[in-house]
């Protein structure tokens, strides 16, 4: 099961970037027609997402809460001041993009790396677990969160498109 989960979230993280890739960096903060999230939050957002699991699978702590990661790219972060984090955190779109790569790639060795019966343990952030009772449930709830942020990206794509963004 664990080698079809991370098949799962490599095939989607690679088309999600793929598309962030098509992307000009002089739009990736634009909110058309009253979207929520732009392309560079969800990038960076998607970066946070991994350098957390995988801090729980390695160390079982909270990771991106003391330098701030948390902060900027949450859910609960201002999304208006995504480009400004993005470019503090990372310099700029390409290099969030790179980063979103390399966090994947961690999370997934990670996850390879795991024992199979600790993943069926309690979570070992008490943060969490009342969401994610195993690590098990926190891994199957990435796939989902993958395909969940890929989603708003080709929506993303589609209003841009239709708001004359993009070509």
């Amino acid at each position: 099961m664990i080698e079809a989960l991370i098949r799962t979230l490599q095939y989607d993280r690679s088309e999600n970037l793929n598309l962030a890739r098509s992307i000009p960096e002089s739009v990736c903060d634009q909110l058309p027609a009253g979207l929520k999230q732009s392309p560079c939050w969800i990038v960076c957002h998607l970066c946070l997402a991994d350098t957390r699991q995988a801090g729980s699978l390695t160390t079982g702590k909270p990771v991106g809460d003391d330098d701030g990661f948390f902060e900027e790219f949450g859910p609960s972060s201002d999304l208006t001041k995504a480009r400004q984090h993005m470019n503090t955190r990372f310099g700029s779109w390409s290099y969030a993009i790179d980063a979103a790569e390399q966090s994947h790639k961690r999370l997934t060795d990670a996850i390879t790396a795991a024992d199979p019966q600790a993943l069926s343990q309690p979570h070992p952030n008490e943060k969490v677990r009342e969401w994610f009772p195993t690590l098990n449930d926190n891994l199957t709830y990435a796939a989902w969160h993958e395909g969940n942020h890929g989603g708003q990206l080709r929506a993303w794509v589609h209003v841009a498109r239709q708001a004359g963004i993009l070509t």
